[in-house]
């Protein structure tokens, strides 16, 4: 699969990047972002992606809900335009069709894929520490609960796919900036956030 195919798959977004906020340094600033955020064992919500890709005019845009289950990873539902899932752990890709018709990627074969899958672990899950690892940060606190950031990837694998990526929120990820490598870009929002639980049905999605 190639790298522009697999990223329009994963629902990542493009937030503008805002004045009036002051840089930190970058360990005090990445330990109160960490102190803000909530990390429940399993996190739900809603997203509305907007996606810009070169040669197209009009963007495309899909709307759904996610799941992220701490350890395990993410399942991004799209109900609009058209119904799909996409499971996202460590070790695969699970795309899951309305027809019934799956096809999985083993990321332990393909590098930069395990790269960008933890990224997005990590992303939605607001684990700055890791994100820290794989990315050189800067970015600043807003007011009492806000905060952004800024990334840029430290491995090559990564900066194949990515080559900046900028974070927004509160106690959760409300939107995420994304920059590809391909010149293609995104913008999506996360709303209703909500600790929750793994149902039967998506417990098994992500396997034993």
């Amino acid at each position: 699969m190639k790298r522009r195919d697999l990223l329009k798959l994963l629902p990542v977004g493009l937030a503008p990047a805002g004045a009036g906020v002051h840089a930190q340094t970058a360990p005090d600033l990445l330990a109160e972002i960490s102190r803000r955020l909530e990390s429940p064992a399993v996190l739900r919500g809603e997203f509305e992606q907007t996606k810009t890709i070169k040669g197209f005019k009009r963007p495309l845009v899909s709307r759904g809900s996610f799941v992220m289950a701490a350890g395990k990873g993410v399942q991004w539902m799209t109900a609009q335009p058209f119904a799909s899932t996409v499971v996202v752990t460590r070790e695969r890709l699970l795309t899951l069709g309305e027809s019934g018709t799956s096809r999985q990627i083993d990321t332990r074969q393909e590098p930069g894929l395990k790269a960008v899958n933890e990224m997005l672990m990590a992303l939605l899950a607001g684990d700055i520490k890791a994100l820290a690892e794989r990315f050189q940060a800067e970015g600043a606190l807003q007011g009492a609960q806000g905060w952004r950031l800024a990334l840029k990837p430290r491995d090559a694998a990564l900066a194949g796919f990515i080559t900046r990526i900028e974070l927004e929120g509160k106690r959760h990820v409300d939107s995420v900036t994304l920059h590809e490598a391909s010149g293609d870009a995104s913008h999506i929002r996360f709303f209703n956030h909500a600790a929750s639980s793994l149902s039967p049905v998506e417990a098994g999605r992500f396997g034993p």
